[in-house]
């Protein structure tokens, strides 16, 4: 029966080309996509599957609190880990872990220098944490002076030679150098996983590269802490035993004090990592990272189908004698039911085959948006792929096909025999699908037009500060400091530089104000002389900080931004007095325009820059050095820059960046979304144009003697071109009504939810949409009722 079916079906579809063209090639593209939004939910979904022991790992993390608020704190005291090996039962590892970035070069390849991801470790790492071993010894990194590395890394040394054996040098922020014997290869973990690195030695290493006064300090903190149980089970009753180090914690610091320690279970701490302070894991995926493809994929699949749909209730016409002929000879509807069941299995299946082809281009243009994603289209090895395509199969043709087959059989022979059936004739429901394409169709192009206006938006927004003219180099130590002094005060297309400690979208911290009792928490800075005026921030009240005023405005001026001066209500700034964490008392001496810190990500907040001379601490973090030059000769300046840093300081990769480059990420947040809503909307768009083709060649069938007649007795072509047309415009005008209306609200919820600075809609975001759904489908309807009214009458009324 099945192989009778599967002949009925190829030849009924052998006979409409362009029919089953229409809907292979629309659900074709709309199952490609589908296959995207999965692989792109699975990669997030898989986030460190690849650690083997995964659901036996914690991490310790610290409670703080603030202002009434608790936070998660990603980090623990630094002895804690050697504390809890002494005294904790039921803890079967504690290891500790920390990354830093150093240049690392081996001495015999003196061209081959690179920043790298030096990380420190403590035995049970590479034991928990799943790396599989290439070659050499998995446990080498429990010597001091042996390293493991990746194999991408050592393949950047030295290819496919062996590297067992081989000594890297590793230069610290004070330019000492340590040498490490390369004793282990491993391969490198998916980008999908929290922990990276790209050399790992001992833990011991980060006292002696690093600081070893933090070592049994508790008022220091450990980047990670991870425990390993054999039953996790016993997880939970160990939170309750780390309350013994509160007191600790509490005593050596003042400052920053935690209020417990809890553990955060690793098979869901990347999901969860973005609202943890200090983690320096990897992140899962952002949400819209996430949802847009799913949002997308969903969409088009909808308007696919319900164009196939449409098309296969305006195909039926032609086969009703069949379908009458079939019920007469005794061919029961369950029969037909599977005939056309068949048939459009039959087409999905062929899409689904074209779709995969799509997604071969489709899944690597889409993992290239996104820096660091590894989206591979895998044939072979995923068995849950293959189930999800036999879903995917079934669920398009359920939605696409069955309810214009359970539809099309139902009718009785007689009233199909007689001749005055036309399926369709009414046209409600293929009225109603086709205005459902054109909704999702309007909502797609309003995320686009909402997207592109958002990034001219930004593109051209004034930020406070001269962020196309600024190029910041990070320093680490003073030697690399004069040395870059030097190469800016001899260049003459630098207008002006300064240093900082911290620097515009590059760090601040938090400190609490106090002025007459009244308390702001406010970002501050520690900034140098110039610096101010090398950002272009625009002094509105007061002065800025001077050379000759250095040791007396180092001790006890600040200068604010117009949003703290509003929080606290002053009309008059100047001279006013503010505590700073109760411990320092600061007059203030100058007001700076608003400006926004950290780009489009938060809103801009109450802000204060201290001077402080330029001082290089050994905690690891960066300090800068920043000039301004013509925008004319930012490109120059900075190859000059990065010759000069090559030449004076050939053991460290230059780290100068263009401060226009910190706003890349948005940027490229903003062009990816953009790119996928506008890839809908022509997709979307399309479909609905040929579903529109569709609905107006049923209806002219019906009325092709209606408009002989009219020509007859005189119409005109215009006239009745306007008088077919006319109901489309309704649909469309409805359909665009409500596509903006929920474009709006849902596009609205997605750019507030990335973007806290970002561009509201106008009149513009609702008209586009519109005018062009409603001008080019009418142009579409028009030609066709046109085409079918020019004909001769004589034609049309001898039409059966």
């Amino acid at each position: 029966m099945l192989k009778n079916f599967l002949k009925v079906a190829v030849r009924n579809l052998s006979r409409n080309k362009v029919y089953v063209a229409i809907n292979i090639v629309g659900l074709g593209l709309a199952l490609a996509c589908c296959i995207v939004a999965y692989l792109n939910s699975k990669y997030n979904w898989d986030f460190d599957a690849n650690h083997a022991q995964i659901d036996h790992i914690y991490k310790v993390h610290g409670m703080h609190e603030r202002q009434g608020d608790l936070h998660e704190f990603g980090r623990i005291p630094m002895p804690m880990a050697d504390a809890m090996r002494e005294d904790l039962s039921g803890v079967d590892k504690v290891f500790r872990f920390e990354r830093h970035v150093f240049t690392v070069r081996d001495e015999s390849m003196a061209d081959k220098v690179f920043n790298t991801a030096v990380c420190y470790a403590e035995p049970g790492f590479l034991e928990s944490f799943t790396f599989p071993l290439v070659s050499g010894n998995l446990s080498a990194y429990h010597e001091i002076d042996r390293a493991v590395v990746t194999k991408d890394y050592a393949e950047k040394f030295y290819g496919d030679e062996d590297p067992i054996g081989k000594i890297l040098t590793v230069f610290d922020d004070t330019g000492i150098s340590f040498n490490f014997v390369i004793a282990g290869v491993v391969e490198r973990a998916p980008q999908n996983s929290s922990v990276h690195f790209e050399l790992l030695t001992n833990f011991e290493n980060r006292f002696r590269m690093y600081d070893d006064n933090v070592r049994n300090n508790w008022a220091s903190f450990a980047q990670n802490t991870f425990v390993y149980f054999n039953d996790p089970a016993k997880a939970t009753a160990l939170e309750s035993q780390l309350e013994q180090y509160l007191p600790l914690q509490q005593q050596a610091n003042d400052g920053f004090q935690l209020t417990r320690f809890l553990l955060s279970p690793m098979n869901t701490h990347a999901h969860n990592s973005r609202e943890i302070w200090a983690d320096n894991l990897s992140n899962a995926m952002d949400p819209a990272a996430v949802l847009t493809p799913q949002i997308m994929a969903l969409l088009i699949l909808l308007v696919a189908c319900f164009n196939f749909t449409n098309t296969a209730i305006a195909n039926s016409n032609r086969r009703l004698k069949e379908i009458g002929v079939r019920k007469v000879l005794g061919g029961s509807r369950k029969q037909l039911i599977n005939q056309f069941m068949t048939e459009n299995m039959t087409v999905c299946l062929l899409a689904l085959i074209i779709s995969v082809g799509i997604a071969t281009y489709l899944v690597p243009a889409y993992a290239a948006m996104w820096e660091g994603m590894e989206l591979k289209l895998e044939l072979t090895d995923d068995i849950g792929f293959y189930l999800f395509l036999f879903g995917l199969l079934v669920f398009t043709t359920l939605l696409a096909g069955l309810y214009p087959s359970l539809y099309i059989s139902k009718y009785q022979p007689v009233s199909i025999l007689r001749g005055g059936l036309s399926i369709g004739s009414k046209g409600g429901l293929t009225k109603f699908l086709l205005a459902t394409q054109y909704t999702f169709t309007v909502i797609a192009i309003f995320a686009s037009v909402a997207f592109i206006q958002n990034a001219r938006y930004q593109d051209t927004l004034d930020m406070g500060y001269d962020r196309d003219q600024v190029i910041a180099v990070n320093l680490l130590n003073e030697t690399q400091y004069q040395k870059m002094k030097a190469s800016m005060m001899s260049n003459p297309n630098i207008t002006s530089f300064a240093s900082a400690k911290h620097h515009i979208g590059q760090g601040n911290y938090g400190a609490t104000l106090i002025n007459e009792g009244e308390e702001v928490n406010s970002n501050m800075m520690d900034v140098g002389v110039d610096y101010l005026e090398t950002m272009g921030l625009e002094i509105l009240q007061g002065r800025s900080y001077s050379k000759d005023l250095e040791a007396s405005d180092t001790r006890s001026s600040i200068i604010v931004n117009e949003k703290l001066v509003k929080s606290f209500g002053w009309e008059n700034p100047i001279g006013q007095r503010l505590a700073l964490n109760d411990t320092t008392t600061l007059t203030v001496v100058g007001v700076v325009e608003d400006f926004y810190m950290n780009g489009f990500w938060a809103p801009i907040q109450p802000t204060g820059f201290r001077l402080s001379s330029l001082k290089f601490e050994d905690d690891g973090t960066y300090s800068f050095i920043a000039c301004k030059t013509d925008i004319d000769h930012i490109t120059e300046v900075y190859d000059y820059l990065e010759a000069e840093w090559n030449g004076k300081i050939p053991n460290k990769v230059f780290s100068g960046f263009f401060q226009n480059d910190l706003l890349r990420e948005a940027k490229t947040v903003n062009n990816n979304i953009m790119t996928i809503f506008t890839f809908l909307g022509v997709v979307a768009f399309i479909l609905s144009c040929l579903g529109l083709f569709t609905l107006v060649s049923i209806n002219l069938i019906r009325k092709t003697k209606e408009i002989g007649v009219r020509k007859v007795l005189g119409g005109e072509v215009g006239h009745i071109v306007y008088l077919i047309s006319k109901g489309y415009f309704l649909l469309l005008f409805i359909s665009s009504v409500i596509g903006v209306t929920a474009g709006y609200y849902l596009i609205n919820a997605l750019i507030s939810d990335i973007f806290t600075n970002h561009k509201e809609m106008d009149a513009f975001t609702f008209a586009i949409p519109m005018v062009t759904i409603i001008g080019v489908s009418l142009a579409i309807a028009s030609l066709r009722t046109l085409k079918a009214a020019v004909v001769n009458p004589v034609k049309s009324l001898r039409y059966e």
